[in-house]
């Protein structure tokens, strides 16, 4: 299912101390901060779907669902690096690699996304399965010969 990632999924991607950090941001500026932050990741993931997807696109905005978490963690990352104020942890940095990481292997084509409602998942597996070969093996066991021992 494609849907708009929230300020909630953002909320879920983030620790108590970067949740702080962003509430002060939102007050002092009188407003969310975040939304940006989660458009521009979400436009990193869909950018990477156009190129290596082959399944339909949902609407503008939208990623699927299993998607959002890793596009969290690229928001949360530029949120923290561009005007939260917070500084960027190690952890933090890596979840942001990993999940950068994640959207140029499906834009090169190296990680295969299928998207779960896609009707290919409910098709039935092939009917035909390799059989293996059983071949004896001739051992020839005479006082000249003692092959195969």
């Amino acid at each position: 299912m494609w849907r708009q990632p929230t300020t909630d999924d953002f909320r879920d991607a983030i620790l108590e101390d970067e949740l702080l950090a962003w509430q002060e941001a939102s007050v002092a500026e009188g407003k969310d901060p975040a939304a940006k932050a989660i458009e521009n990741a979400v436009g990193v993931f869909r950018a990477a779907l156009r190129s290596g997807y082959t399944g339909v696109i949902g609407p503008a905005g939208t990623l699927p669902a299993d998607l959002i978490p890793n596009a969290m963690h690229i928001a949360v990352y530029y949120f923290l690096a561009g005007r939260g104020g917070a500084a960027v942890s190690d952890g933090r940095a890596q979840l942001y690699r990993d999940a950068l990481d994640m959207s140029r292997r499906i834009a090169d084509g190296r990680l295969a996304y299928t998207d779960p409602d896609d009707a290919e998942q409910d098709a039935a597996p092939s009917g035909s399965f390799p059989k293996p070969a059983f071949r004896p093996k001739r051992r020839l066991l005479d006082r000249q010969s003692q092959s195969g021992l």
